[in-house]
């Protein structure tokens, strides 16, 4: 006979994290101005307080059993929700807590990490090691101005990165969001996603001459 499985609960750190998340900013639980129940259980207050987890946690999974749903069921409702607000949230979360991330990061791709050095069970000196693939993975998530890289929703999420409590709040009243999203009906979607990549050409096709310039442009200087 088999024997259900309790529920694991969340690892100590990610404990901490949710204890840490904010409760709604001001005005936040104003009367909407329509009906927010759902059939499947995503009322707009529990949509704010999982993306507010997701913000804390960048764990889907915790995020959703903190507001009592599970992870597959989060994905299905962005997926409903693909260009409204809350699939805008969600990318913006993801990023909500990037600057800190990115400056350890930051910090270990430039100086290194001291690794000492043992012989015969003693310490006799260190070294320190650079992970040229943690170097690569922030070039490659970050801009030429150092911000991260937003997916689908990247000039909204942007924004409203600077401002992610106003934007919950807006979701949690029902209020209008405009989120820069195209739909497949839009005629410009394909034009403007080539016009993009024209406008920003893959670096690697770029001389040394043409990498300095865009660098210099971005106020890098080369040390004398």
């Amino acid at each position: 006979m088999t024997r259900a499985q309790k529920p694991r609960s969340p690892h100590p750190a990610t404990r901490a994290k949710l204890r840490s998340v904010p409760g709604p900013a001001a005005g936040a639980h104003a009367e909407p101005p329509h009906q927010t129940t759902r059939v499947d259980g995503w009322d707009l207050e529990r949509q704010t307080a999982f993306l507010r987890a997701l913000s804390a946690t960048h764990s889907v999974s915790e995020a959703a059993k903190s507001v009592g749903r599970s992870r597959q069921s989060a994905y299905r409702l962005r997926s409903r929700l693909k260009g409204q607000p809350f699939d805008l949230a969600w990318e913006v979360a993801f990023h909500h807590s990037y600057d800190v991330l990115a400056h350890a990061a930051l910090e270990r791709a430039l100086n290194g990490v001291e690794r000492p050095v043992f012989y015969k069970g003693e310490q006799v000196g260190s070294y320190r090691r650079f992970d040229e693939s943690l170097t690569l993975a922030l070039l490659r998530s970050s801009t030429f101005a150092g911000n991260p890289v937003f997916g689908r929703l990247k000039p909204m999420a942007e924004r409203h990165a600077r401002d992610f409590e106003g934007l919950l709040a807006k979701i949690a009243s029902g209020a209008g969001v405009d989120t820069g999203a195209l739909t497949p009906e839009d005629p410009d979607e394909f034009g403007r996603s080539d016009d993009g990549a024209r406008e920003n050409p893959c670096p690697s096709g770029w001389s040394d001459d043409e990498i300095m310039q865009t660098l210099q442009e971005y106020g890098w200087r080369k040390a004398k």
